[in-house]
Formats: structure tokens, sequence, C-alpha cells
């Protein structure tokens, strides 16, 4: 026997199996709820496509109404549930499971599911049917509930990221602790304040009250935080701090290459070129060896922009690594501040004008808050995301990108189980 669903050029033998599902003596109206004796209203015969290595399957299931005894129900009659099988459904929840299961665990589109389902699932389903499951399994739960299952440590991260193939902006929050992504929503792309207060409104409504939150320097979000959370625990991120910081003194290490290259140093141009990397390296990051060539290069640099950057980075490591309270951090800067090396470069100088601003406040919450990390981490949220978006060169809409990620928490976060 063959069958013609898998195409004009993909004829395959297929099994028929039978379903008849057990009939007990009571059954419960899902309408009214009451309890009460089987009693047959109708049947017919419907055809569902199921999964199978071996061979194409295919179940003639029967479908029982059975009729409601309660005369206030307004119902007459109601379906008999069938095992792995929903209402309507011409698909079993076992073939819709694997195709869902494909597209959030093995990070796939829903070209690519329905391929692999003919291919080693001997059935077939289209790429809009493949979605549809996708998004009606999505509806099924709330991100307030999802969260609420996940556990909220307290702590909150939030950033801003252009979305592929999107005209907006999205926000994403998380945990900055259990580094697990929480929510994500769209913004105008010339966002404004109102649209980061309205974004923090609905993370309170979906049930996250922190007691810290991390953000990146966006001067916005402290204030916006403040009027939802006003005793709120405010800590910019120390990755995007040091990112800030690092940008004006890599265009002073090519400022100065530039230099130079008009007096003619073309070794001392590739020398630093080879080096420029380990110059703005962290410097608890640094091996032997980087200490040993910095070293080196602070004395053939010696009264250059590049000795003074490698000066300027020890202060920093003084501040931000080597405080033990919010005191000992502010007269550290003011005694960099009122050192006059450094004022020679303008790069320097917008360092330090930096460090002098009212930011900087929320640079060192962490020194007497130990509990408060001093990154948040959401650039890596965003990396995990963006591994998401790629292989499907950006979610169309808000609510794809929603939609998956509510499976995507409900698979890797609660291990495929919400309840």
């Amino acid at each position: 026997m063959s069958i013609g669903f898998f195409g004009k050029n993909d004829v395959k033998e297929f099994k028929v199996k039978i379903v008849k599902p057990r009939i007990s003596k009571f059954c419960k109206c899902p309408f009214c709820g009451m309890k009460q004796q089987f009693k047959k209203e109708k049947e017919h015969w419907k055809i569902v496509k199921d999964v199978d290595l071996d061979r194409p399957v295919l179940l003639k299931v029967r479908v029982v109404y059975a009729k409601c005894l309660n005369p206030k129900c307004p119902y007459k009659s109601f379906q008999l549930p069938i095992p792995d099988i929903s209402k309507y459904a011409k698909a079993t929840n076992r073939l819709k499971s694997e195709s869902i299961a494909g597209i959030v665990e093995d990070n796939s589109t829903c070209p690519r599911i329905a391929k692999r389902l003919n291919r080693s699932f001997n059935t077939t389903a289209s790429r809009t049917t493949i979605d549809r499951w996708k998004h009606k399994e999505a509806e099924k739960y709330g991100f307030k509930e999802i969260i609420a299952k996940i556990g909220f440590s307290g702590i909150l991260t939030v950033d801003e990221y252009k979305p592929k193939r999107s005209k907006t902006y999205d926000l994403i929050a998380g945990d900055a602790i259990k580094n697990k992504i929480f929510y994500i929503s769209a913004i105008p792309l010339f966002f404004g304040r109102g649209h980061i207060e309205k974004f923090f409104r609905h993370l309170k409504v979906l049930g996250i009250e922190p007691w810290a939150i991390i953000f990146d320097l966006l001067t916005a979000f402290p204030k916006q935080a403040k009027k939802v959370w006003p005793e709120i625990l405010i800590q910019f991120d120390y990755f995007h701090v040091m990112q800030w910081i690092h940008r004006y003194f890599k265009n002073a290490i090519l400022r100065y290459r530039q230099e130079l290259k008009k007096q003619g140093g073309e070794n001392k141009r590739a020398e630093l070129w080879e080096h420029k990397w380990r110059l703005l390296k962290n410097m608890d990051n640094w091996t032997l060896k980087d200490h040993r060539i910095i070293s080196s290069l602070i004395e053939d640099y010696s009264g250059t922009i590049v000795e003074d950057i490698l000066i300027f980075k020890q202060y920093l490591y003084e501040i931000f690594d080597n405080s033990e309270t919010r005191k000992e951090a502010y007269c550290k800067r003011d005694s960099l501040h009122s050192e006059t090396w450094w004022q020679h470069s303008w790069h320097l100088r917008q360092v330090m004008k930096f460090l002098a601003s009212w930011k900087f406040k929320y640079m060192i919450t962490y020194l007497d808050h130990p509990e408060i990390p001093r990154t948040g981490n959401s650039e890596e949220l965003i990396r995990i995301w963006r591994q998401m978006e790629k292989v499907r060169y950006g979610f169309k809409t808000e609510k794809g990108r929603q939609d998956h990620l509510k499976l995507f928490q409900i698979s890797k976060y609660l291990g495929g189980k919400i309840n």
C-alpha cells in the first residue's frame, strides 16, 4: 500500500495502525465538570500522522463523543480524550514535541525540521505547520508563570541590543547571578526614558522585584529604575565601563602610531601594532610573558603616551580591584585626579572626566555590597540569544522572539517541564 502525502516523487509504503481508545463506564464532562455514566452520542474515524524510525505510519483513530447528562450544561456532547492526540489534531503530540524540541534544543529552523521529519522519522509536516505548532505550544504559558518556576536571585541585569532583521531595539532582562534570560521586549529605534520606564514596570508585573540591578552606561537607566523600585541598588556593568575606557586608550595608541609614521618610526609602529591588545588587556589577566613584554615596553616608550596608558591602567587596577570600600575608591580616584602627567593627552583627559562624573558612584557599588557582582554578564546573555537569531537570520516579529524565548526557558532552564 502506498500514500501520496510524501509528494509525487517520494511515494513510500506505509502501514496503518488502528487506535481505539478505551471507554470506561464513567466519564467527566470537560465543560460542566460533572462525572457521569458514559452514554454514546456519536463517533467517527480520522487519520493522524505519527513518527516511526522504520517506515511511514498513519494512525486510524476512533473518535467517540459522549452525551452530557447534565441538563444545565451548555454543551450536549463532548469528545472523549485520546492519549497522545489533541482534539482536532492531525498529528500526534509526540510528533509535535519532536518538532518543537528540534527547533529549541537543537537550535534549528522550521524548514530544516520539516526535512528531518521526512528523512529520519518517515513522516511529513510543512514549515508553516511546524511554525504553528511552535506558537500554539508557547501560547499555553506566560512569562510570569515561567519566571516564578525559574526563581529569581534578586539581582537583575538589563541591556539593550539591536536584533537582526529589525527596525527596533530590544531590551533584554536576565538574572545576574543565575545567568538566565527572563524577558525580551522591543522598543523604538530612537527610544526615550518613557519606553525604559514602561519596560521596568512590565518586569514588575511579571513578578520581578530586584533589590539590585546591573546596567550598561545608558544614562536613562538609573533614574527610570528608581521610579519603579525606589530603594534599588545600582551597579554599572564593569565590562561596559572598561570597554568605554579602553576605546580611548586604543585611540590614543592609534594617534601615537600616526605620529610615529610622520617621524619615520616604522619599527616602533609595527611593534605597537603587534602588542596593542596586550597593552589593553586587563592586568589581572596578564601572564608571565605579558609582564615581561610590558616591562620592556615601559622602558622603550618612556615619556610617551604608551607609558602614560600603562600607568593609568595601574591606577584603575588599584581603584577597582584593590579597593575594599567605596570611600577608599574615591580617595584613589581623587589622588589620580590631582596628578598632572595625564593632562597633556586629550584621550586621558576624557577618561578622567568620565571617572570624575556622577556615574562613578554606580561603578563601585559592589565594594560596599560584595554580594553584588560588578558585571551582570548581559553580553553573554545577548550572545546566547544571538546564536538563536543567527540561524533564522533574525526573528520576523516580537511575538516570534518572545514565543521562542518561552520555549527556550522551559527547555533549558526547567528541563522541559513547567509543572
